[in-house]
């Protein structure tokens, strides 16, 4: 019996062995396996997965991890919805964390104080100087105001800008379009005039070129004077036929360009953002040109949007591994060519040369952003965006005069 009870346990332990071992090189494999980074993306930059734009990425990405054993793992999310990037970073804090991203790839327009402090990290002490330097300017599309001081929330990545796109004939002075220029050359204008809570960006634009100022505190106070100076030169517009009411109906660009495209023989001009004339001019489609957005004296800038990178998670470690992958993003050769495929504008000022199509103006681009204003949140500003937006919609509508619909914005105002 003794005998048997042994020959067991001799059985028994020899089974055993091999199963510890294999927990053991499996304890092994896990802690040795690269650490992995969640990587939001958004689908209306790059949902082509097939695309040359993501093929670049993984390309740049597979490099990433063989040098550095990290993993990207990334997900492409819709972006201004339900479910969306911003909103699920929101919703996840209290419901999920753990279903939330390391980095994201968000909008400026979504970007401000209230979701850098509750939701997102600060990035001041995780880059190197050299690639701040390589920022120069732009550092300050990534910035929030803090009691402090400015803080980097953001790494800029890419910009955007709205500018307007012109058919034939070409303006006089593209970096100087007036609204008398307009008026006088028959011009139709075509913008997406639509705003949901608050003032449409173009109108805001020709708002502060004409002497309005930007919101103090988010709050945005309002110039007569300016206010009147932008509704007489949509009122003008209206009677001469050169604009529809349709305008309103707008929410983007792409609400008109094919309108646009089939009256290329017609005096018009339309605001576009410059990814959209980017790839206009890169693949030939049309004969445009582009230019400023006209003001009342012709010194018109542009609002500047664009994409930034954000750090999602609070894990110290996590963060660091983040911080590693956006330097390898930022590297310049392939920054150039991610934003030259993608059609938008590099954050690094030295690069810009080469993220452009060849029949694209550097020069004009350059300048652009250099004077480009950041666009109005929506729903900053207080009652008077929105206030202003309905005196736009009367005047387009042919309800009342500029002047008139100036009157009430102030009366109302001062109401409140």
């Amino acid at each position: 019996m003794r005998r048997i009870i042994l020959q067991l346990l001799i059985a028994l332990l020899s089974f055993s062995s091999p199963i510890v071992s294999a927990q053991d090189d499996s304890g092994e494999a896990a802690s040795n396996a690269a650490p992995q980074l969640k990587v939001w993306l958004p689908a209306p930059l790059i949902s082509d997965e097939s695309g040359n734009a993501y093929q670049l990425l993984i390309e740049h990405t597979a490099v990433f991890s063989a040098s550095n054993n990290i993993d990207a793992a990334y997900r492409i999310k819709e972006v201004g919805k339900i479910g969306g990037i911003v909103a699920s970073i929101r919703a996840g804090k209290e419901v999920a964390p753990e279903a939330l991203p390391d980095v994201a790839l968000i909008r400026r327009r979504d970007f401000g104080p209230a979701l850098a402090r509750e939701h997102l990290q600060s990035l001041e002490t995780l880059f190197s100087s050299s690639l701040l330097n390589d920022l120069d300017n732009s550092v300050e599309f990534g910035q929030i105001p803090l009691e402090s001081g400015p803080s980097l929330y953001g790494l800029p990545y890419f910009f955007d800008l709205l500018l307007s796109v012109y058919t034939l004939p070409e303006p006089a002075d593209r970096h100087g379009l007036s609204f008398d220029d307009m008026l006088s050359g028959e011009v139709v204008f075509l913008f997406p005039a639509a705003r949901a809570n608050g003032l449409n960006q173009t109108f805001y634009l020709q708002y502060l070129a004409a002497g309005g100022v930007t919101p103090d505190e988010g709050v945005m106070s309002v110039n007569e004077d300016a206010l009147m100076t932008v509704l007489e030169f949509y009122d003008v517009l209206v009677r001469k036929g050169l604009i529809s009411a349709d305008v309103l109906t707008y929410q983007s660009p792409a609400a008109y360009a094919a309108d646009f495209a089939s009256h290329l023989d017609r005096p018009q001009l339309a605001i576009f953002n410059a990814s959209e004339y980017l790839a206009m001019i890169d693949k030939q489609a049309v004969s445009v040109v582009a230019a400023e957005i006209p003001t009342a004296d012709g010194n018109g800038s542009s609002i500047l949007n664009g994409w930034l990178w954000v750090i999602v998670t609070p894990d110290l470690g996590r963060q660091a591994l983040a911080a590693r992958f956006l330097e390898w993003m930022m590297e310049p050769a392939f920054h150039a060519e991610f934003a030259r495929a993608l059609f938008h504008l590099p954050t690094q000022p030295a690069i810009l040369d080469q993220s452009l199509p060849v029949a694209a103006d550097s020069g004009f681009f350059s300048e652009l952003l250099q004077s480009a204003a950041l666009p109005l949140p929506e729903g900053e500003g207080g009652t008077a965006p929105r206030l202003m937006q309905e005196a736009l919609v009367h005047v387009l509508h042919g309800d009342v005069s500029a002047v008139e619909a100036t009157r009430q914005v102030i009366e109302q105002l001062a109401e409140r």
